[in-house]
C-alpha cells in the first residue's frame, strides 16, 4: 500500500517520496492532467496567473512549478517580469524546460527553503501542492519571508464539495475512479493510490486560511471553483 501524507516519520521522508513519484510520472504527467481535470486546470491556472500578478514586474516563483504550466502563464501575464520555476523532482522541471525553451527559468528546490532573500518577490503561486508538502506551517512562513509588502501568496488546491448530489459524485471519482485512470495511463499504481490518499487527507479550506493568516498573512480569500471541487486562495501580505 502506498504511504499517505500522515505516515511519514520526517518531513525528509515525505520529500524524497514525493521528488521519487512525480520524478517517475514526469514523462506523461501533462496527458494524465488534461484526463483527470477534464482540461479545466489549465483555465484555472489561468485564473492563479491572473491573481498573483499585481504590478507585473515580479519577479515571481512558481512552487512545485512540476511541468510548468503555471509557471508559462505567469510569463503570459507578467512577460517583462522574471519567473522562476521551483520543484523537488528534476524531471518535471526537464519537461518544463522542454516545453517551455530558454526562457523557462527552473531551479530544483524545496518550497519549505525558498533559495530568495526576504521581502523580494512580488508573487508566488503554487497549483495542487500544498497536500504534497511536508510542512504547511512552514511553507506558509517561507512564503511571508519571501514576499514583499503587498506581494501575494496564490494556491490552487483540491478541496471536497459537500454538496448532496455533486459531493458523492466527487468522491466516487477521486477514490475509485481517477487512481484507476492514472494507474492505467502512467502504469504507476504506487502514485496514484497516493495522490487519492493525499485528497482524502487535504486540510478544509476554512483550516488553510486560518494557517495562512497564522503565518503573518492580514489578507486572505477562499473563492471556490468547480462547485468547491477546487479552491483558489489568495494572500496578501
Amino acid at each position: 500500500m502506498a504511504q499517505g501524507p500522515s505516515q511519514f516519520v520526517s518531513k525528509e521522508e515525505k520529500e524524497a517520496h514525493v521528488q521519487g513519484m512525480f520524478d517517475a510520472i514526469a514523462p506523461r504527467y501533462d496527458l494524465l492532467n488534461r484526463v483527470i481535470a477534464v482540461n479545466m486546470d489549465q483555465r484555472w491556472r489561468r485564473r492563479a496567473a491572473k491573481a498573483a500578478r499585481g504590478t507585473g514586474h515580479g519577479p515571481y516563483i512558481d512552487v512545485g512549478a512540476g511541468t510548468g504550466d503555471l509557471t508559462r502563464a505567469l510569463m503570459r501575464e507578467a512577460p517583462a517580469a522574471r519567473i522562476l520555476a521551483l520543484d523537488l523532482a528534476r524531471n518535471m522541471l526537464r519537461e518544463g524546460k522542454r516545453k517551455g525553451g530558454e526562457e523557462f527559468q527552473a531551479v530544483q528546490g524545496s518550497g519549505l527553503a525558498l533559495p530568495v532573500p526576504d521581502d523580494s518577490i512580488e508573487g508566488m503561486t503554487n497549483a495542487f501542492v500544498l497536500r504534497n508538502l511536508a510542512d504547511l506551517d512552514a511553507f506558509f512562513r517561507e512564503a511571508y519571508r519571501a514576499l514583499r509588502p503587498g506581494g501575494r501568496l496564490v494556491s490552487l488546491e483540491i478541496s471536497r464539495p459537500h454538496g448532496r448530489v455533486f459531493g458523492p459524485l466527487y468522491r466516487v471519482y477521486f477514490f475509485r475512479v481517477m487512481p484507476r485512470i492514472g494507474r492505467i495511463l502512467s502504469g504507476n499504481k504506487r502514485a496514484y493510490d497516493y495522490l487519492a490518499d493525499s485528497v482524502a487527507r487535504v486540510a478544509d479550506p476554512e483550516e488553510l486560511v486560518a494557517m495562512m493568516r497564522a503565518a503573518g498573512f492580514a489578507r486572505v480569500d477562499a473563492q471556490p471553483l468547480m462547485r468547491g471541487a477546487v479552491q483558489l486562495f489568495v494572500a496578501e501580505k
